[in-house]
């Protein structure tokens, strides 16, 4: 097994949390695979079992030949959006959608023109769509998640009669990969907080934000908190990781607007400090180890309610660390559940102090937080949440088992005129007729078989033993095909946006269908000559031997690798 996965982020010394779930994920998935883990520049780590390389973004042929070796490719989800060949892939493909990126894009973009969120949020459609036609199995990061995403993919047709036969709740389809914790607890590899940032001492009480500033997080409620917290603790410090990101996201808002309030409040430096070196992996550690309390807050909106247990709260069970969470999101949850952690309601700047102050002046209750965690901590590795991926791996088909249409590459390079707004209801109109034909003539094993006029008992022996049992398991083969042809085709044609692209599969389909009728139909009428030789020898005549059906016939409809074309 030869398993390709591709990051869209960096993986490296230093990684935020795209690179660290594909970084760890590959090195689980070596033991059960030849792993190869692409980012999208050079990979300064190594790991056994694990080769590394790089590609170009958007540059297709700097993935062609990673993909080409590959049986298997588990990719984020994200990169259908620049690399749309993906979609085409031969083998089995597993996309990890554990980050809803049209959620997250709609706060990472809030304060854009109206126009450039729009077109943003559009291609956050088209490429959840591309996504949702292309995957085998899907990653996501909570039941919540998982929820959503069953819901897209019953819209897009992907959720059948026959799936659910074979799998009744999905998980073959849509699995939970949560992020992950290694296996073995913390350990100090350095310095972390304390002797590294002026200002703070070796008995200071340390509240740690151990994530980065991301906008759609609520660092200002605790920034606004701490003074109350200061009065009753005086010597307690606010600690923000707020290195850049390594990969060279988009800068965000709020990092100088936590900046701004701090020094507004006369807290900078003094009793808020903010780290600007983006912690090396290796040694992520430390700063966990170093502080007392740990906080994650966010604001109310959707990205929050849907988003993945962060990898910061993992951190904390990870380190068994005292934590204070905003409600509504899974972990927290998870920490109502468990009770490592006190959550409070988003943006309520008294709930906040007072939290705090309980878990610095109560050194009991932080104990108990902290025993919580960790005990919570082991259900989370990574070994522990690959387990679908490797259950996946174990059983993956030669080729993908999605409709063929995408596979049929010659009929789908025939391209349409884009089309305009003006034609949208003529496009519909040939994209139904399109849909109504499939649709009429998918079903074959409703064929009548060509056996009139022989006496009763034999032409039952001729159906039931001979002509039947033949031609049965090729008209089963056809008519799944077939199905899956029409299921892809519907799905295809929700998407408006794109109708020059769903006319081309649709077409496409359509021409394949056509000829695989074809075959099938020369298959019968082949078997009829067989039939009417068998009626000859039962009414005493003594005709040649008659015509057979060698078995590649009956796979004539099958590449030399076994996937239907």
């Amino acid at each position: 097994m030869r398993l390709l996965v591709i990051s869209h982020d960096v993986v490296g010394q230093r990684m935020a949390g795209p690179g660290i779930r594909a970084w760890e994920l590959a090195r689980v998935l070596s033991i059960h695979a030849e792993v190869t883990l692409l980012a999208p520049q050079p990979i300064d780590l190594a790991a056994p079992g694990i080769r590394t390389g790089h590609f170009a973004m958007g540059d297709s042929a700097s993935l062609a030949e990673f993909i080409r070796q590959a049986n298997v490719i588990l990719a984020n989800g994200c990169l259908l959006e620049s690399h749309p060949e993906l979609a085409d892939v031969r083998q089995p493909l597993i996309l990890d959608l554990y980050d809803p990126t049209l959620l997250e894009n709609i706060e990472l973009f809030r304060y854009a023109s109206l126009p450039e969120r729009q077109d943003r949020t559009r291609r956050d459609i088209d490429l959840l769509n591309r996504q949702l036609t292309a995957g085998d199995l899907f990653l996501c990061a909570t039941e919540r998640q998982r929820d959503l995403y069953l819901g897209a993919l019953m819209a897009a047709g992907r959720i059948t009669p026959e799936r659910v036969d074979a799998d009744p709740l999905l998980h073959n389809l849509v699995a939970v990969v949560p992020f992950g914790l290694p296996t073995s607890p913390p350990v100090r590899t350095g310095p972390g907080i304390r002797g590294v940032i002026p200002g703070i001492g070796d008995t200071d009480p340390i509240i740690l934000w151990n994530s980065g500033l991301w906008d759609w997080l609520d660092p200002l409620t605790l920034i606004r908190a701490m003074p109350q917290v200061i009065a009753r603790v005086p010597n307690a410090r606010l600690v923000f990781m707020a290195g850049k990101h390594p990969g060279g996201a988009a800068p965000m808002r709020m990092p100088d607007a936590a900046r701004t309030l701090a020094s507004d409040l006369r807290l900078l430096n003094r009793n808020v400090f903010f780290y600007e070196t983006w912690i090396p992996y290796a040694d992520r550690a430390n700063p966990l180890l170093d502080a007392n309390i740990a906080v994650s807050l966010h604001r109310q909106h959707l990205e929050m309610a849907y988003a993945a247990i962060r990898s910061r709260v993992l951190d904390y069970l990870w380190a068994g660390l005292p934590s204070i969470l905003s409600d509504g999101d899974p972990a927290a949850a998870l920490a109502r559940e468990h009770g490592f952690a006190l959550v409070i309601p988003p943006e309520d700047e008294e709930a906040v102090a007072h939290a705090l102050i309980t878990l610095l002046t109560d050194e009991t209750k932080r104990h108990e937080l902290a025993a919580r965690a960790r005990a919570l901590a082991p259900r989370y590795t990574w070994t522990a949440v690959a387990q679908p991926i490797v259950a996946f791996l174990a059983s993956a088909p030669a080729t993908k088992l999605r409709s063929a249409i995408r596979r049929e590459k010659t009929d789908a390079a025939q391209t349409v005129e884009t089309p305009q707004p003006d034609r949208r209801q003529a496009l519909q109109a040939q994209r139904n007729s399109a849909l109504q034909a499939l649709e009429a003539t998918w079903r074959l094993d409703q064929l009548t078989p060509p056996a009139q006029g022989l006496p009763g008992k034999a032409r039952n022996f001729v159906l039931d033993r001979i002509v039947w049992p033949m031609l049965a398991p090729l008209i089963a083969r056809q008519r799944d095909h077939n199905a899956a042809v029409i299921r892809a085709a519907y799905a295809a044609a929700e998407y408006q946006d794109h109708l020059s692209n769903d006319l081309t599969r649709i077409i496409a389909a359509v021409r394949l269908l056509s000829r695989q009728t074809r075959d099938i139909a020369e298959q019968i009428a082949a078997l009829h000559e067989a039939d009417q030789h068998l009626r000859a020898a039962l009414h005493g005549d003594s005709p040649p031997p008659p015509r057979t059906i060698p078995p590649t016939a009956v796979i004539d409809g099958l590449d030399s690798d076994g996937a239907a074309r």
